[in-house]
């Protein structure tokens, strides 16, 4: 059975993170797909590629929402993402879409 056209998408955003990030020679770089993060508020949070490395004693790490979706995406869909990363805290957050 093929995958889900989202899952693909997520997939295909995963790869092209890590082949992105690859280049920087960074020896420490994760890169994970379908990640659960637990927020403050004890909710678990879907992501759909996640990335993070240490640099210069600095942990920096991304959550990346993608959206496979034929019309642009809704505002609600934003706030809902942004909503996570403020409950998980410490995250920079990227989102995705082939559309609007």
């Amino acid at each position: 059975m093929a995958a889900k056209q989202g899952t693909e998408f997520e997939i295909f955003s995963k790869e092209l993170y890590e082949e992105l990030l690859g280049q920087h020679d960074i020896k420490n770089l994760k890169v994970q797909h379908n990640v659960s993060l637990k927020g403050a508020t004890g909710q678990d949070h879907q992501i759909d590629v996640y990335w993070e490395f240490v640099l210069g004693g600095v942990t920096h790490k991304v959550a990346v929402e993608c959206k496979d979706y034929k019309s642009a995406v809704s505002v609600g869909r934003i706030r809902d993402f942004s909503a996570a990363l403020d409950d998980i805290g410490g995250i920079k957050g990227i989102f995705l879409t082939k559309v609007g």
